[in-house]
């Protein structure tokens, strides 16, 4: 006798509680379940439907106008196809389409969607954290090997590692946001990482909170963290060796910021991973620290 498909999909339901739960329960890496599929097309469309297709007379030019820019773009960038510039598309043309990309379309090309809608939806940041957040809550629900960092789908599992990124992209200064959003970046891209400008970037990152301490925009970084105590900044030497290590890994001749430096083919994932997730990790604490001595720009 054929074994009955399941009707309902509870995660964290009574029938999962007792052992017969029908919902995914390993982590997804390389493909997402149908109610994985569901429920993240379901939130985008809802999303996408309850912004664009229900407004009033107030601001409804402007909603129509960027209605349009949206669905050309990404149907431009994302999908490839020729658009018809004589006339105005709607947001249900592009929820149609989501739902059969969603449906029918590998996991890497709904993550490649995802991030296109992102990218030209939302140019204000805390509309982009907001949204990021709530995926990240599916994503995390759904047992889904991935999360949404500024935008962009990183492949971390853990949920410490995914937090310094994110409040070292939210870093109080410019210049260390852009450091760690260019290096997460360089990591996101899964047709072409590059794991090589991701160190690079991260460990630049560090570079960059340290010459602000320091009040020495040309201060390497070890010069800089030898420096750090001056300003008041208690360092563990173990700490501090670690990342004068870090530093000699990625400028020393045959390091990664060395002009005859390492060949992206010699980086993997995994050293990439690494140096992102522990210079976010202390850019975070350099920053907290500098603010609770009173620093000059805290």
């Amino acid at each position: 006798m054929a074994k009955r498909e399941s009707m309902i999909h509870v995660r964290g339901g009574f029938s999962e509680a007792h052992g017969m739960g029908s919902c995914n329960t390993q982590m997804q890496i390389d493909d997402l379940d149908k109610r994985t599929r569901n429920i993240l097309c379901n939130c985008i469309s809802m999303s996408l439907d309850g912004e664009y297709s229900k407004t009033d007379s107030f601001g409804y030019l402007t909603k129509y106008k960027e209605e349009d820019f949206l669905c050309r773009m990404v149907f431009s960038y994302a999908l490839g196809l020729k658009i018809d510039v004589t006339k105005h598309y709607s947001i249900n043309e592009l929820i149609s389409i989501i739902d059969e990309v969603f449906s029918k379309a590998p996991y890497n090309e709904i993550f490649d969607l995802i991030e296109q809608i992102c990218r030209f939806r939302y140019k204000q940041k805390e509309r982009l954290d907001e949204f990021c957040k709530l995926l990240n809550i599916i994503l995390e629900n759904e047992y889904v090997g991935y999360r949404m960092i500024e935008g962009r789908f990183v492949p971390i599992t853990d949920e410490n590692e995914i937090t310094s990124i994110e409040d070292a992209c939210n870093n109080k200064f410019e210049g260390v946001r852009a450091h760690i959003s260019k290096a997460v970046g360089f990591i996101a891209d899964r047709e072409r990482k590059d794991c090589k400008n991701c160190i690079k970037e991260s460990i630049s990152a560090v570079e960059s909170i340290c010459s602000i301490i320091v009040e020495d925009e040309g201060a390497t970084l070890g010069k800089a963290i030898k420096q750090l105590k001056d300003k008041g900044m208690k360092i563990h030497p173990a700490l501090e060796r670690a990342f004068l290590s870090f530093y000699g890994y990625t400028s020393d001749e045959g390091g990664i910021r060395h002009s005859e430096g390492m060949f992206e083919s010699d980086v993997t994932f995994e050293e990439a991973k690494f140096m992102l997730v522990s210079c976010s990790a202390f850019v975070n604490y350099l920053t907290a620290n500098y603010g609770k001595v009173g620093g000059k720009h805290a």
